[in-house]
């Protein structure tokens, strides 16, 4: 009995050692063909569907245009098959990595339609027309037969001008409102309920702002025409009181000129006063005039009698 119960626990010692050990292989092989399983299955999607991702290209016609919901892109997918064939009559689907806030809508044949999906032409062609009320980059990506292109074209979608989108509203009131100005451009395709991102600028002003910018613009040429004669006025005071100072510098010199004649007739009157008080001495003289001119030795002696 010994040798029984011994027998079978070792049976049974094996046996979980053979099966941990198929466990372990089952364990290595499963992780082993699951990368290869997943080659083979896009090989097999690649070979089925005969769509190369990196032959085929897309592309588009401008890489920027304003974000006004009225411009559009042109993208254009070529699908072809790893030769270089083209593959007509296959699946293309369109997409944006912004989600709704691009809009996306393929041709089927001539026919501008609804919908981001479309199906190649005999020339292995497929055109969408992709634009957007938000500004900023866009990446675009089609999908033919559930392989995606490696080509994925980006496109700038730009602001638009500040006035494009500003409407300015006066409140009134009585209630209501008046608009002042509105958009020079067409508003967007969509109403701005209907928008995820609305990017319309709507300016009120106050019914006191508006009477005051309209009384400034009123009384305007009445400022203007009171400071040109307040201009006026302050050139010709500047030019009467030049005209002032020119007189004044004139009359200063006609009296320095008469003060200098009045010292000259002094200074001769005292000249006579003293010849005739002294007809027989020198005249000293006059620190007012100038020393008198050197005489001959006989001027002023009476002539010797004979």
């Amino acid at each position: 009995m010994l040798l029984i119960r011994g027998s079978i626990y070792q049976m049974r010692k094996n046996i979980s050692f053979v099966s941990s050990v198929f466990f372990v292989i089952y364990i290595i092989s499963f992780i082993w063909a699951l990368p290869v399983a997943k080659a083979e299955s896009t090989i097999s999607a690649d070979v089925l569907s005969g769509v190369s991702a990196d032959t085929s290209t897309f592309i588009s016609d401008i890489i920027q245009l304003p974000a006004d919901g009225k411009s559009v892109v042109i993208l254009t997918a070529t699908i072809l098959s790893k030769e270089g064939k083209t593959l007509p009559n296959k699946e293309v689907i369109v997409t944006s990595n912004r989600g709704d806030v691009d809009t996306v809508l393929c041709y089927s044949g001539n026919t501008l339609t609804n919908s981001h999906k479309t199906v190649t032409d005999l020339d292995g062609t497929a055109r969408c027309v992709a634009s957007s009320e938000v500004p900023g980059n866009a990446t675009f990506t089609a999908v033919a037969e559930g392989i995606t292109l490696d080509d994925k074209p980006t496109i700038t979608f730009t602001p638009l001008p500040f006035l494009t989108n500003l409407t300015i509203k006066v409140k009134l009131p009585g209630g209501g409102s008046l608009t002042i100005l509105e958009p020079v451009q067409p508003k967007p395709s969509k109403p701005a309920n209907e928008r995820l991102v609305n990017t319309d600028v709507e300016l009120q002003i106050p019914f006191w702002v508006l009477l005051v910018i309209i009384l400034f613009f009123l009384t305007e040429p009445i400022l203007i025409i009171l400071i040109l004669r307040l201009s006026r006025k302050v050139r010709r005071g500047f030019e009467a009181e030049k005209l002032a100072l020119a007189k004044e510098q004139e009359l200063l010199t006609k009296i320095y000129q008469l003060e200098s004649r009045v010292v000259q007739t002094a200074s001769a009157i005292e000249q006579e006063v003293r010849q005739l008080e002294s007809p027989n001495q020198p005249l000293a003289p006059s620190p007012l005039t100038p020393p008198p001119l050197p005489q001959s030795p006989d001027a002023g002696q009476n002539p010797p009698t004979q």
